[in-house]
């Protein structure tokens, strides 16, 4: 059977063909919407690439924060061991200033991110130990009143609660023992933050010659943590600080 060729459409015809005159539109609303069009496409791709960026910047915000939070705390460790291990009491002051001011940058600089607000608690540690007593307890309360994590408001709480008996004040036991107790009610019975709890009921009921209760707590302490280690070596670098 022979090929039929398609008859070829007249102008008249051409231009009532219902494709051609949807391509034409189309041609049109190219022609009438083209700028708009590309400044569309522009701005989708821009969009694109500020993500791609602020999610890039973010890991890497991430990784720098916790590396010099890290470094920060590596300094602090290296300083209680030369104060209480070596004796080189000058190296120690000055890796244990160059920790706290490094933990205070990098909270400083990621206020928002798990590795600033750890080099908080850090700096608090750090203070602590210098006898900054009133500057810790200003620092935390202003963080605890941001609400954080669980881990870390005990953290916080702890630290408060050692500056607040550090300080001494007419109401600075009562606030110190009040949250001790609060962590006591809110945590496991052999966690190190109820031998931190402990430990410091022991200490505030000595000062104020509850000395039943202070033993009692401290057996509590003890009976938590066999291995004072750590607690130790802090105790000692404090008490160090405070004679020279």
């Amino acid at each position: 059977m022979a090929h039929k060729t398609r008859k070829r459409l007249t102008k008249t015809e051409l231009k009532k063909d219902p494709i051609n005159e949807a391509l034409m539109k189309g041609m049109y609303y190219l022609q009438d919407h083209l700028k708009q069009l590309i400044a569309v496409g522009v701005g989708i791709l821009v969009a694109i690439l500020v993500i791609q960026s602020i999610s890039s910047n973010s890991a890497q915000q991430a990784n720098r924060s916790m590396a010099e939070y890290y470094l920060a705390s590596q300094l602090y460790t290296m300083g209680v061991s030369n104060i209480i291990n070596y004796g080189d009491f000058d190296s120690g002051v000055g890796q244990l200033q160059a920790a706290q001011q490094m933990a205070r940058n990098v909270y400083r600089n990621y206020p928002g991110r798990i590795a600033g607000k750890r080099a908080l608690i850090l700096s608090a540690k750090v203070s602590i130990m210098f006898g900054m007593n009133s500057e810790v307890v200003s620092e935390l309360q202003e963080f605890l009143a941001s609400d954080p994590e669980k881990e870390l408001k005990q953290a916080a709480r702890i630290h408060l609660a050692i500056a607040l008996e550090n300080r001494g004040g007419t109401t600075d036991y009562e606030a110190a023992r009040e949250i001790y107790n609060d962590i006591l009610a809110s945590t496991e019975e052999d966690s190190h933050l109820a031998f931190e709890a402990y430990s410091g009921l022991s200490r505030i009921m000595y000062q104020r010659n509850e000395l039943e209760g202070s033993l009692e707590n401290l057996e509590r302490a003890m009976a938590i943590a066999t291995d004072t280690t750590d607690f130790m070596e802090y105790q000692l670098t404090r008490l160090e600080l405070s004679m020279n």
